[in-house]
């Protein structure tokens, strides 16, 4: 994929991202009120690139309460849904992102697709710390089974640099306010839709 395009979603995430995505086996909760109603792409034909083996970043530990299949589960699935990005730039494990991403996320689907560009490519994605803020949890929709999340998000600078360690593109620490609707479906937790708050 040419540089103009990596450098155009990222211009995306800098000012204040959607993007990402995934496809998930078992039933579908309807899609988010966030997102569109067009089910998103399926993934499962495009494999998850490998990381590589000399890589030394930690992916975030996954928090005991996502065993929990209430709000507080939600809450805790929605903010290691979060912790799990800048891990999947850096190393192109998305397998875990890709199992709680449900094919309704658009926003998952994109960010997805970023991460094996950069893998794809051999760039190096620096940066991007990432520190999530619960602002607040909403109650399930009843007629959904959906939990609204609202979370603060705050990214570090990042610098993406290609196998010549040429700066290829970069942006500044940015804060941002998202909602991400969380669904359980089967014995997981599953990302139907984010949205931007901050365009609200």
């Amino acid at each position: 994929m040419p540089r103009a395009t990596l450098a155009a979603t990222a211009v995306g995430l800098a000012a204040v991202l959607l993007l990402a995505g995934c496809g998930l086996d078992g039933p579908e909760p309807p899609p988010a009120a966030s997102e569109s109603t067009t089910p998103g792409p399926s993934l499962s034909a495009s494999p998850s690139v490998s990381p590589s083996p000399t890589s030394t970043v930690a992916p975030p530990e996954r928090p005991a309460e996502m065993d929990d299949d209430g709000a507080a589960g939600a809450e805790a699935a929605a903010v290691y849904f979060k912790l799990l990005d800048p891990y999947i730039m850096k190393t192109g494990d998305t397998a875990e992102w890709e199992a709680m991403s449900h094919k309704t996320c658009q926003t998952c689907a994109n960010r997805l697709e970023q991460s094996r560009e950069i893998a794809q490519n051999g760039d190096k994605f620096h940066g991007g710390e990432t520190h999530v803020r619960t602002l607040q949890t909403y109650e399930q929709d009843p007629s959904t089974g959906i939990w609204p999340i609202d979370l603060q998000v705050t990214t570090g600078a990042v610098e993406i640099t290609d196998p010549a360690g040429e700066t290829v593109f970069s942006y500044e620490k940015v804060t941002y306010s998202i909602r991400i609707e969380m669904s359980r479906v089967g014995e997981d937790w599953a990302v139907v839709g984010v949205s931007n708050l901050d365009e609200e």
